[in-house]
């Protein structure tokens, strides 16, 4: 009987160590856990803050397309310059006769 009582104090004590031991490779799984979040919370703000950067570039460069005249607007203020400079030669020469 007391050899019977000594193997299970010895088996409990085996599944006790090896309870501990796997509670210790939790732990540390955990904790590298906590600190994996971490980390990927650091660069979830990080990539939020260089998609707001860059959502602000966007919208200046929007900004720029629409106050940059094209070829078009170019060409037709030119001719309409062109012509006002024709009308006031004009009007000089008429003055002058």
């Amino acid at each position: 009987m007391a050899a019977n009582l000594q193997e299970r104090i010895n088996k409990i004590e085996a599944k006790a160590a090896l309870m501990v031991e796997r509670y210790g490779l939790m732990r540390d799984a955990l904790a590298d856990a906590h600190k994996r979040i971490d980390e990927l919370e650091a660069v979830i703000v990080r990539q939020k803050r260089e998609l707001q950067e860059r959502d602000r570039q966007i919208e200046y460069l929007k900004v720029a397309s629409v106050l940059t005249p094209d070829h078009r607007d170019v060409e037709a203020t030119r001719a309409v310059l062109a012509e006002l400079v024709r009308e006031i030669d004009k009007c000089i020469n008429q003055l002058s006769l």
